[in-house]
């Protein structure tokens, strides 16, 4: 491209990756024409701020072909200089189409191992509201069929609803987890408010961490927005709580057992999420192999060692970064995502 971005030359495998019929159609305009909504604009912003200050950016995109359709690459942009003048941008994309279809199914495999951890949990999440709805349905039978003429209305229309909450409780959680079951045909994304969703993450396992004395403690601005697929990023806090409830098993730290979630505005257009236990920590050799696939201490009906390999693509995937660090008996997981508009 010229120092503009405009295209002055581009090569046939770009032709037919974004399926123009010859050159005429692309050159001498922007690549806005082939932009697609789902990448955030934030992504732009850094990939211009890098190149023009003289660096290379590399870096995953989602663009749109002239029919519509998505087009997945990885790309490189490196910035050409002629006797210390910009003289344009060179641009070098690598086709993903095959690699996310093979992201996507692993990840779908990962949600459906999560849930098959939580079935236990699940039913007693139901079972539950299931007691209070029955035991308030028959009050209100017993009530209406009694003798006494007086009926007191206050205490039948608490009884009501308590079982309206019970049933809304119940078509939530199912509704999240038909939801979160699903298998994404694409890729889709949305403005999410990162408290409802960090809020709903606990729907499956709220009941199991406090059947084990696990304390959870959430410290969430209600005004932080994010783009990005929700339940992908669920799978990432539901990667990181099955972590730590494993953790914690056979092992009482000095005080209680403590999850604590803090998200903040760490800088003008990026938010970071805090995620921390007291389960005993991470020893110093596995920081670094807790990345890759396979990688895990627990016994193979507990884990696959896939469930923070996946988490960190899905965070690189939405333009973000994750690492962990380890203090004493203290882990502390730091994702950093970038800021949309409400």
């Amino acid at each position: 491209t010229d120092p503009e971005g405009k295209l002055i030359k581009v090569n046939q495998a770009y032709l037919r990756l974004y399926k123009f019929s010859n050159e005429d159609e692309i050159l001498g305009k922007n690549q806005r024409i082939i932009r697609s909504s789902k990448t955030p604009p934030n992504v732009y912003k850094v990939m211009w701020k890098t190149i023009l200050s003289g660096e290379s950016w590399r870096g995953d995109l989602s663009n749109k072909a002239t029919d519509g359709s998505e087009v997945f690459i990885h790309l490189t942009i490196s910035p050409i200089y002629e006797n210390s003048k910009l003289m344009g941008f060179m641009g070098f994309s690598l086709d993903r189409k095959q690699q996310v279809l093979l992201e996507r199914q692993l990840l779908h495999a990962n949600k459906l191992v999560i849930l098959g951890t939580l079935g236990a949990s699940l039913a007693h999440e139901l079972n539950n509201p299931l007691t209070s709805i029955l035991l308030e349905t028959e009050y209100l039978r017993d009530l209406f069929d009694g003798k006494e003429k007086i009926i007191d209305t206050k205490a039948a229309a608490e009884a009501a609803n308590s079982a309206i909450r019970g049933v809304d409780r119940m078509r939530r959680v199912l509704e999240h987890l038909l939801q979160y079951a699903r298998k994404d045909s694409q890729l889709s994304t949305s403005t999410i408010r990162l408290k409802e969703m960090i809020e709903d993450s606990f729907l499956f396992m709220e009941k199991q961490l406090a059947n084990r004395g696990i304390h959870i403690k959430l410290q969430l601005d209600s005004e932080l927005f994010i783009i990005g697929n929700k339940t992908q990023l669920e799978s990432v806090i539901h990667n990181l709580l099955t972590n730590s409830r494993d953790a914690f098993d056979g092992y009482q730290p000095s005080g209680k057992k403590l999850i604590k979630i803090h998200c903040y505005k760490s800088d003008e257009d990026m938010v970071t999420l805090e995620f921390r236990d007291n389960a005993g920590g991470i020893p110093k050799d596995h920081l670094d192999k807790i990345w890759d696939p396979f990688f895990t201490t627990k016994s193979e009906e507990k884990g696959t060692g896939l469930g923070l390999a996946i988490s960190r693509k899905i965070i690189i995937e939405h333009n973000g970064s994750i690492y962990g660090e380890s203090k004493g008996d203290t882990s502390t997981f730091y994702i950093r995502l970038p800021l949309s508009e409400s």
